[in-house]
């Protein structure tokens, strides 16, 4: 039996993605039947130069390259637009663009919480892409996130909790309002004032993934081996052992802090002390229990597989929601994440087969869009009148929409680039994978060793940081008066030295303590006593002046840094090497050696914002561009501001664009008469050709300089816009 579904699923998928068209069809005859109730004509069908750039910025964030719009406009295949659209869904630079659409919802950061989230940040970031990258299901991507528990290195979805470490209750508002279109916060405080939620319903919610404890900095936290300490703080004999055991505690927790999520069965949630419903009292214990759909209880399996149900009346109608607005510009629904039980859709009927269409897809993202790109709403002209909210809106055509952020930025980056998308290693980087390696060891060495264990070696320890701490005082009495003072150069020299004695002391941790679990993990996996340990080099004054060390104790099979980084990192490098060779081969470069050498220097200024950090520095070009900060849910802005214009008008944007070997460049050169280099500009930035009217305006303007229209053009609406 199992089998045959098997089978008819697979079957049925087939069909689904053979009917494609069909789908889009039956989208169009809902639009139809919609416009003829209202009167309304839809709009002329878009051109192909206008539908070129539309589709390459809505599908891989980027305008089209001169090469790319003549190859599309030259075709004469019948079904070129939807081969296109097949084309860009498959590429890279789809995973890349689509990226920034999670980011925002989730808040992705390469650098969360202050600092606090570092070893999980990157790797939660790049688990992200790549599950775009291949395109897991949208329904199995939130299972993944709402049920994900260990440690990085072994589940980087963890990073979903400790985006919000040690705010569960934060975290369930953002998880209602980002995969149920639902803002149950104020909730939180007393029954929602708007909306029909108690604040037993929000506490009810919250009890299934309270549980979850995100703030874990390491062995401190066993119960037992606390319980081990406050016995020893008792027996005064032991005065001079326990004075530091505190700060061993939280030197070995500096080993793994914040790198794991686990669930805690004595965490249990309880409602606020100010409680004021009748239905329970303050700091009574809540269960958990759903609010909306089918009621339900349980653990935190059955809160993902509640949320991720079809039947759950909210969880398809928000993707489906999201995913048309991401193509049309705004959602059936508006807004997009408050949706009430009185909420109607712009159009119900066409609302309710986007779900249907989205379960039958099994939640395919990448099939969903294919469908919603190949209608011939979607392949209409914009609408330029702008919306007022709270405006029913009719979809007869896209809404035309100013750029985002990335877009705006990657568009740069192409007319930078003869070939914007180009090949780089995937994943986390040689850095972040040795510092996951080394945590790893260690925190499966440490979780080897028992609480007895761990406290009489930190016991140990302890005494070595007493014997240096007679050393240390007069040194920190001294730095402190010298930053009263001011004088840094004293400041360095003392720091150095503290360091250098803070060096000796956490020697004792790694005698007592690390070397002896190392040592024992050394022999789990391999049967065999453990070598000697890696004899420890005291570091000398430059290696100080680094934020920590990193110390190999004992080499241990499988945990060793990944060799297929650095080899992955050549083979792109030398692979981008064969496309700068083959651009200077097809654009007849006679210096190839100095075309490839600008090129690379291109490729390290001008990389995608995807592969940027998340956000983008305060200061950058993405975020004058209104970049989202990723603090809060959806938090960029598109609108026109004056930091955008001066940049657009005074920066170094548009030197760096028009700089010997970059697209428009070549381009540029490539055209011998003014009226070429007029069409090559506007094909590099509008893929089209100029409008007679626009080549009498500029015969009249006076001006002769490319980069004078250059410089005109990007400052235009119709550059900024999709349109």
């Amino acid at each position: 039996m199992k089998a045959l579904t098997r089978t008819l699923l697979v079957t049925f998928g087939l069909v689904v993605c053979t009917r494609a068209n069909e789908a889009s069809k039956q989208i169009g005859a809902l639009l139809a039947n919609d416009w003829q109730q209202h009167k309304l004509t839809p709009n002329p069908p878009a051109n192909d130069e206008t539908f070129v750039r539309r589709v390459h910025l809505d599908i891989i964030g980027r305008i089209p390259t001169m090469r790319e719009t003549q190859a599309f406009l030259k075709g004469t295949d019948k079904d070129k637009r939807a081969k296109l659209i097949d084309q860009l869904l498959a590429s890279e630079s789809y995973a890349q663009h689509m990226f920034h659409f999670w980011a925002d919802l989730l808040r992705v950061q390469s650098r969360a919480n202050s600092g606090q989230g570092d070893m999980t940040s990157k790797p939660y970031l790049e688990h992200v892409k790549r599950r775009i990258r291949e395109n897991m299901p949208y329904d199995a991507f939130v299972r993944e996130l709402l049920t994900a528990q260990g440690k990085v290195w072994d589940n980087p979805a963890i990073g979903y909790y400790m985006r919000d470490i040690g705010m569960p209750l934060d975290n369930l508002s953002n998880t209602t309002r980002v995969f149920l279109g639902t803002r149950i916060e104020c909730a939180q405080c007393h029954n929602h004032p708007f909306d029909k939620w108690t604040q037993m319903q929000f506490y009810q919610m919250a009890a299934f993934t309270y549980p979850l404890e995100t703030n874990f900095t390491g062995v401190a936290e066993k119960g037992p081996l606390m319980d081990l300490k406050r016995a020893a703080d008792k027996k005064p004999e032991l005065a001079v052992q326990t004075r530091h055991i505190g700060r061993v505690f939280e030197n070995l927790g500096d080993f793994v802090r914040y790198s794991k999520v686990q669930t805690l069965p004595s965490r249990v949630l309880k409602l606020p002390h100010d409680y004021q419903y009748t239905d329970a009292k303050p700091k009574d214990a809540v269960k958990s229990a759903t609010m909306l759909g089918k009621p339900l209880t349980g653990d935190l399996q059955a809160f993902a597989d509640w949320m991720t149900a079809p039947e759950n009346p909210r969880f398809t109608k928000v993707i489906a929601n999201r995913l048309w607005k991401k193509v049309f510009g705004v959602g059936l629904i508006e807004p997009v994440d408050e949706i009430m039980d009185s909420t109607v859709a712009m159009n119900p009927a066409l609302m309710e087969h986007l779900e249907n269409l989205m379960v039958a897809l099994r939640y395919d993202v990448k099939a969903f869009l294919r469908v919603l790109y190949n209608t011939q709403a979607y392949q209409n002209e914009a609408m330029k009148t702008e919306l007022v909210a709270g405006e029913v809106y009719h979809f007869t055509g896209p809404v035309l929409r100013r750029m985002t952020a990335e877009q705006i930025y990657d568009s740069f980056v192409t007319l930078i680039h003869p070939t914007p998308d180009l090949p780089r290693r995937k994943g986390i980087d040689s850095e972040m994978a040795q510092k996951i390696v080394y945590r790893g060891k260690l925190s499966d060495a440490l979780d080897l060793m028992s609480p007895q264990e761990i406290f009489d070696g930190a016991m140990k320890a302890s005494e070595v940081y007493e014997s240096v701490s007679a050393r240390s005082k007069p040194l920190r009495e001294a730095y402190t008066a010298a930053q009263k003072a001011k004088d840094k150069p004293l400041i360095e020299k003392l720091n150095l030295e503290i360091r250098s004695i803070e060096f000796v002391a956490r020697t004792g941790i790694h005698d007592h303590v690390v070397v002896p679990a190392v040592a024992r993990l050394y022999e789990k996996k391999t049967g065999k006593p453990a070598p000697p340990p890696i004899p420890v080099v005291k570091p000398d004054m430059e290696e100080l002046k680094k934020a920590g060390q990193n110390r190999a104790y004992i080499d241990v099979p499988g945990y060793d840094i990944d060799q297929a980084i650095p080899r992955e990192e050549k083979a792109a490098e030398d692979a981008r090497d064969v496309v700068f060779r083959e651009e200077a081969r097809r654009l007849n470069i006679t210096d190839a050696d100095a075309y490839l050498k600008s090129r690379r220097s291109q490729a390290q200024d001008w990389p995608r914002a995807a592969e940027l950090d998340s956000p983008a520095p305060r200061g950058h070009y993405l975020r004058e561009f209104g970049q989202s900060d990723r603090d809060l849910i959806e938090n960029a802005n598109s609108d026109a501001s004056m930091p955008q214009a001066l940049v657009l008008m005074n920066s170094e944007l548009f030197e760096a664009i028009l700089k010997p070997h970059t697209q428009l460049r070549l381009n540029l050169a490539a055209a011998k008469y003014p009226d070429d280099q007029l069409a090559a500009i506007y094909l590099t930035l509008l893929s089209r050709l100029p409008t007679e009217a626009e080549k009498a305006a500029w015969a009249k303007s006076g001006l002769s300089s490319p980069e004078d229209l250059v410089f005109a053009l990007i400052n235009t609406q119709q550059f900024i816009f999709v349109r």
